[in-house]
């Protein structure tokens, strides 16, 4: 009888804990409303135009050319901004490593089919076995299991470089 009252109490003290905290968030919101409706709008943002810069860009001095660059990349035709080489290395890197990962998938996936055609062929010669402990028999047996394990290895290779192409952002 003591558990069930003091089970009855616990329930009773959780719905009246709950009931209480929910007034509590109402009333928080109800505050947290009046308080935003109470103060004043934030001030708008400065917008900055030329020509409120023009005195500062005009006196600001002019970029030192670097002195080991060559006097080639002075011409007017021939100048490229920097950003643009650097971007464009960048994405040729990235073509670069995701054509790399592609090849080492392409080669993990062909070397998994190679496996489990060997796996086929293994299981073939076993099951046709007339002897079943011949040494024939038994070699077929340990290259199976090996083969087995090969393509566990060569499944969890490809899982991997999957899961490098996923973080990669490739495909």
């Amino acid at each position: 009888m003591r558990v069930v009252k003091c089970a009855g109490l616990a329930v009773a003290a959780l719905l009246l804990a709950s009931v209480a905290s929910a007034q509590g968030l109402g009333d928080a919101a109800a505050r947290e409303k009046e308080k935003r409706k109470a103060a004043p709008s934030p001030k708008p943002a400065k917008v900055y135009s030329e020509s409120d810069l023009g005195s500062a860009l005009a006196a600001a001095p002019a970029p030192v050319a670097d002195a080991a660059a060559p006097a080639e990349e002075g011409k007017a035709g021939d100048a490229k901004p920097a950003g643009k080489d650097e971007e464009q290395a960048a994405a040729e890197a990235a073509a670069k490593a995701q054509q790399e990962w592609q090849k080492r998938l392409d080669q993990a996936r062909a070397e998994e089919t190679d496996t489990r055609a060997s796996i086929d062929r293994l299981q073939a010669i076993v099951a046709q076995s007339s002897a079943v402990y011949s040494a024939g028999w038994t070699a077929a047996m340990n290259d199976l299991e090996t083969t087995k394990k090969k393509l566990v290895d060569v499944q969890a290779r490809i899982e991997g470089l999957e899961a490098e192409g996923r973080r990669s952002g490739y495909r």
